[in-house]
């Protein structure tokens, strides 16, 4: 079995990835305050497998998750969950999608101080207008 640049089997490769960067992209500000936080990142997650992402602090693995996400705008290349392209989503849509098939779990916390924590998780669902399986 030969093994790709990404240290990924080739028989591991041929199923279908459920998350997908090509090329992927991001770079903050222009000219001496430009910076480059993610240069042509190629990598693929796939269902049943785990993936560590490493790096030194400021490497962009933050970034790269938040574009992956669609919780920030990519500058080149690819991002695509499933079979749908993050790039050029419209608000509603990226909304929808980051709703219906994304799970977020944040650094630092990011709950409604207001709510409990089980009204804070199923926010999500009801404002789609859905009911959580309470078991």
């Amino acid at each position: 079995m030969s093994t790709l640049n990404s240290g990924v089997s080739t028989a591991t490769r041929a199923t279908a990835a459920l998350a997908r960067a090509a090329d992927l992209s991001k770079v903050y500000g222009q000219g001496e305050t430009r910076v480059v936080a993610l240069d042509a990142v190629s990598v693929d997650f796939r269902q049943a497998q785990f993936t560590a992402i490493m790096g030194p602090s400021g490497s962009g693995k933050s970034t790269l998750m938040h574009c992956m996400a669609g919780l920030d705008s990519i500058s080149g290349g690819s991002a695509r969950i499933g079979d749908i392209e993050l790039t050029g989503l419209k608000d509603k849509k990226l909304t929808q999608l980051r709703r219906d098939k994304i799970g977020f779990v944040f650094q630092a916390f990011n709950l409604l101080p207001t709510l409990t924590a089980l009204e804070n998780i199923t926010l999500p669902m009801d404002i789609a207008g859905r009911k959580p399986d309470r078991a």
